[in-house]
């Protein structure tokens, strides 16, 4: 940090010295627990409010949470703590029991709960800064009446968070259609150089003791609520061990492609590369209510050089309407070759998932549903008698868990046909 003739050097990790490059109206950060989210903000807050109080400013710097009954609730404490652990900075602020704020008091904190006091915040005067933490459960309502109040020139938004579901207000503005001026950042407890080896143990407890919860406390993934789920300890070992990653195509190797064709659902589509004995999930697609040919086309768009198309058993079953079953037309369209994954019943088709996901690598971004389905797909669970079934709940996480069902019973390496399939010339969707 620099101030007129002197710098200041300030520890952060990486990640977040990024997050606070550069001008932005919002910065976000979200990830799991020891990422040292909240004690950066704090920290770079009282910074803000120090480079505030040099050019002259007066106003408040605001700090929110969804809920907040007392200044116990607050992030008081984490700021506190931020500010004596820099003298320069213990220098600049008076401290009380209950309030923050320059000795000159040109800029003082202010702590509320936005559950509460959304009418007082909108008739706050001159807010600089808000920093809203444990974000994830502040409303779309919360955020609609907040953001508006945040209205001084060169004001800023900054946001920390634990994710728990796509279907939060939150991620919904903030990840799946962030604004345009915002600097984002995903961090977790490797990302956090000064770790501490007393959260080391923890974190190891919770790996072998309640991989249930693991990758949401530590990972940053969203909350899984399923105790029945097939795959959380696969998928926590993925993560675990960087395999949720960047996986671009490999444009020299062909790609399989597994389905799980809906009727009156959703279809999930699969596209592998297998390199060795490594699995490279590539691609996913999923859609409802549109014709075979569409797929047909999206596989044409995508490019990839196709080895085979992997289709349940059911694909052969000849419609009434047509007189033709699935597999003629999706031939017919170009789709081709395929292979019919062979009729196992489900519980060999999962435990065959369960070998092949500790071979596979998952490209964050493009199977980032594929992903979640995994992690979600679960036993459907008996009310009456509470307990799990032995089968698997039918619902949003079913059709990309079939299509890696049939990936993992139905892959038949063609490698040993006339010499290969490179030589062979591949033939992919017309």
């Amino acid at each position: 940090m620099s101030s007129g003739s002197t710098e200041a050097i300030i520890a952060l990790p990486p990640k977040m010295l990024k997050l606070f490059e550069g001008e932005a109206r919002y910065r976000i950060a979200h990830g799991g627990r020891g990422s040292a989210k909240t004690r950066s903000f704090a920290l770079m807050s009282a910074i803000y409010g120090y480079n505030l109080e040099r050019q002259g400013k007066s106003g408040v710097i605001l700090c929110a949470r969804e809920y907040m009954n007392s200044l116990a609730d607050s992030s008081f404490e984490e700021i506190r703590s931020a500010i004596l652990s820099v003298p320069w900075l213990e220098a600049n602020y008076e401290i009380g029991t209950n309030y923050i704020r320059s000795k000159s008091g040109l800029v003082s904190y202010s702590f509320a709960g936005l559950r509460r006091n959304l009418d007082s915040i909108k008739s706050k005067s001159k807010i600089l800064l808000c920093w809203v933490d444990e974000a994830e459960t502040v409303s779309e309502s919360a955020w609609v009446k907040l953001i508006p109040s945040v209205r001084e020139d060169g004001s800023e938004i900054w946001i920390s968070y634990n994710p728990e579901s796509k279907l939060s207000a939150t991620h919904r503005r903030f990840r799946e259609n962030p604004p345009d001026s915002a600097k984002i950042v995903e961090i977790n407890w490797r990302d956090n150089p000064f770790f501490p080896d007393v959260l080391e143990q923890e974190r190891q407890e919770d790996y072998h003791k309640r991989p249930d919860s693991y990758d949401h406390i530590w990972e940053g993934a969203f909350l899984t609520h399923h105790d029945g789920a097939y795959y959380v300890i696969e998928m926590r070992d993925a993560r675990t061990d960087n395999r949720i990653t960047s996986v671009p195509y490999d444009r020299a190797l062909p790609v399989v492609t597994a389905w799980d064709l809906g009727i009156g659902d959703s279809t999930s589509i699969i596209f592998a590369q297998m390199v060795g004995a490594e699995v490279r999930i590539i691609d996913y697609y999923e859609n409802s209510g549109v014709g075979l040919d569409h797929y047909a086309k999206v596989l044409k768009d995508k490019g990839y050089l196709y080895e085979q198309h992997i289709l349940p058993h059911d694909v052969q079953v000849k419609e009434l309407g047509t007189g033709k079953s699935r597999y003629e037309t999706l031939m017919g369209l170009g789709i081709t070759p395929i292979t019919i994954a062979p009729r196992l019943n489900v519980d060999d088709g999962i435990q065959a998932v369960r070998s092949m996901i500790p071979r596979c690598w998952f490209d964050a971004e493009k199977t980032d549903h594929l992903i979640e389905a995994l992690r979600q797909y679960h036993r459907e669970f008996d009310d009456q008698r509470l307990t799990w079934k032995g089968r698997p709940e039918h619902d949003w996480s079913s059709h990309p868990a079939d299509a890696m069902r049939y990936l993992a019973i139905g892959y038949r390496s063609r490698a040993g046909w006339s010499g290969g399939a490179l030589k062979r010339g591949l033939k992919g969707v017309a």
